[in-house]
């Protein structure tokens, strides 16, 4: 019995055995969202150390990276909160693409900048877990492009009712299920080498 992904935008069937051209999107990584030290984003060092290594390692292979950058009234377009964190490894070189809302592909140039980049498949690390992940994950499957969670690779606060690691697994299991398919950081590090 032979398996069959249908790449978006073909109607090429891809084999899954074939090599895909894969993107690391980062979502959401700015500074509006590290400034507050009452507020802090959840196991912050990790996240940032984890995603800077897949940065890392894909602009060491020559693959795209894509900065998604949040903008409504408190992350203004051009202001220090809007840019990406500063500890993040970020560069001129990079694509980027702004949105809106939670959904990095609704009403965004990101599905135009993944056919113009010859992009089939995505990494996804970032912020917010509940929102912005969570949206571009299941954006994406609804779209047919295979899509990476990278399970230690994106990050939340705690709110009232959940804890933010408890937001996490919970979104992992959920995301993981159907929508995207989960690997640790080192999983797609190893792969790699």
């Amino acid at each position: 019995m032979a398996f069959f992904l249908i790449s978006y935008g073909t109607n090429k069937p891809n084999k899954t055995n074939e090599k895909m051209n894969e993107a690391l999107i980062v979502i959401d990584v700015q500074e509006g969202f590290f400034y507050d030290p009452n507020y802090p984003v959840y196991n912050e060092n990790n996240l940032i150390n984890n995603n800077n290594q897949l940065i890392d390692s894909f602009r060491k292979q020559g693959k795209p990276i894509i900065f998604v950058r949040h903008t409504d009234e408190d992350l203004v377009e051009g202001t220090r909160l809007w840019e990406v964190y500063s500890r993040v490894h970020a560069t001129s070189d990079d694509l980027y693409v702004d949105k809106t809302t939670p959904d990095s592909f609704f009403k965004t140039e990101l599905l135009n900048v993944l056919k113009t980049n010859n992009i089939d498949s995505i990494v996804i690390v970032g912020l917010q877990t509940e929102y912005c992940i969570d949206a571009t994950c299941k954006s994406a499957f609804g779209k047919g492009i295979p899509t990476i969670l990278v399970s230690d690779g994106h990050s939340t606060y705690d709110n009232s009712f959940m804890k933010a690691d408890k937001i996490i697994d919970y979104h992992n299991k959920i995301i993981g299920r159907w929508f995207a398919k989960l690997k640790t950081t080192n999983n797609i590090l190893n792969n790699y080498t």
